[in-house]
């Protein structure tokens, strides 16, 4: 065997991305090279320096530098957020996955699932209860097969459609069909009307804490929304213009409804980030006067249709069924998505490996 052959089986040196400027280079290298994503340096200083519990879990394979480089470049790198999930009660330590990219240069060496396993290493460390999240389907077989992740399949995806025409783009009927169709607008008749006690924010407060609590009270596992987590994912976030409408009763909030809409997959898509409200009739009339309102300014907005994640079984799921929210089918989702966990703290494990455990909103998404 040659010295060089033995070089290039040499397995690449690893190790965790450091809190500088020069490994935040290095990322966003990597991610202009290998993603079609457009990531400014204050989104991933937000995302990996800014988040709500100052940790850092993300790995770094480096490539072997060449003759003359100045800089180190990046072979793969898996990075994760972590964040605070109240988990029956408690409140844990947890990482959701985000990025994975591998150079092509170095793909089918495993760098994957080394990385990944390095980052699960030091969370275990650092206490965290489990990692979770939405891997593609291209990734999807890695996490499941490889890494002992469990599948909480589907993503509850619901759908609110505003445009016939773009309903029959989705379904992909036949040209000569769709010209049948007219470009008009489908009713609202949830729209809501203007009253008092709705306004909208552009900061969080406390009263945003004290209407996650009450809401919790009927949630097993979630990322706490409290007013730190949405101040740092919804009123920091950089490059992003999403709206917030609260039901104020006095002092207190009776519900919270945040949504936004974007340009994406071939048409102009509203998404319902978050729907909050007191675990009460009272909370849900509030939130059902919210949504109307949220959908109604998406549709001015030129809203084709509006997206949301609701499990069946959450509190407010009724309120998003009652303004013509359904589910969305796997052939006419826009992209492949899938939900799974897996444990590192085995006393959790049990309810977190059980869907009806779980709240999910499109806050828990990184791609909106």
């Amino acid at each position: 065997m040659t010295a060089q052959t033995t070089e290039k089986r040499a397995p690449l040196p690893t190790r965790p991305m450091g809190r500088t400027k020069d490994d935040l280079d290095l990322v966003r290298a990597t991610f202009a090279k290998n993603s079609e994503r457009t990531r400014s340096a204050e989104s991933f200083e937000w995302q990996y320096f800014a988040n709500t519990t100052k940790e850092l879990f993300v790995d770094l394979a480096v490539a072997p530098r060449t003759p003359g480089a100045s800089t180190e470049k990046l072979a793969a790198l898996y990075a994760s957020l972590p964040g605070w999930m109240r988990i029956f009660g408690q409140r844990r330590l947890v990482l959701q996955s985000l990025d994975t990219l591998t150079d092509p240069d170095f793909r089918g060496k495993g760098l994957f699932v080394t990385l990944a396993k390095q980052t699960y290493a030091r969370a275990t460390e650092s206490g965290a209860a489990l990692v979770y999240g939405f891997p593609n389907g291209s990734s999807a077989p890695g996490f499941f097969k490889k890494l002992g992740w469990s599948s909480l399949d589907p993503v509850p995806f619901l759908v609110r459609p505003l445009r016939l025409d773009y309903v029959a783009s989705r379904l992909k009927l036949p040209e000569h069909a769709r010209r049948l169709i007219p470009n008009v607008a489908l009713s609202n008749p949830m729209a809501g009307r203007a009253h008092a006690s709705v306004r909208e924010v552009k900061v969080a407060d406390e009263r945003m804490t004290r209407l996650w609590e009450r809401f919790a009270r009927k949630v097993d596992v979630a990322i706490e929304r409290d007013s730190a987590y949405l101040q740092w994912r919804i009123f920091e976030k950089p490059g992003e213009t999403y709206r917030t409408l609260i039901v104020e009763d006095g002092d207190e909030l009776r519900a919270l409804c945040i949504f936004t809409v974007k340009e994406k997959h071939g048409g102009r898509i509203g998404y319902v980030m978050e729907l909050l409200c007191d675990p009460s009739w009272t909370g849900l009339r509030a939130a059902s006067r919210l949504l109307g309102r949220a959908v109604h300014a998406m549709a001015t907005d030129g809203a084709d249709s509006v997206l949301a994640w609701s499990l069946p079984h959450s509190f407010t799921f009724p309120v998003f069924a009652r303004h013509a929210f359904v589910p969305l089918p796997e052939k006419l989702r826009p992209i492949e998505l899938h939900f799974g966990v897996r444990a590192f703290d085995t006393s959790v494990a049990g309810i977190v490996g059980r869907r009806r455990s779980w709240y999910l909103s499109y806050l828990d998404s990184d791609t909106v």
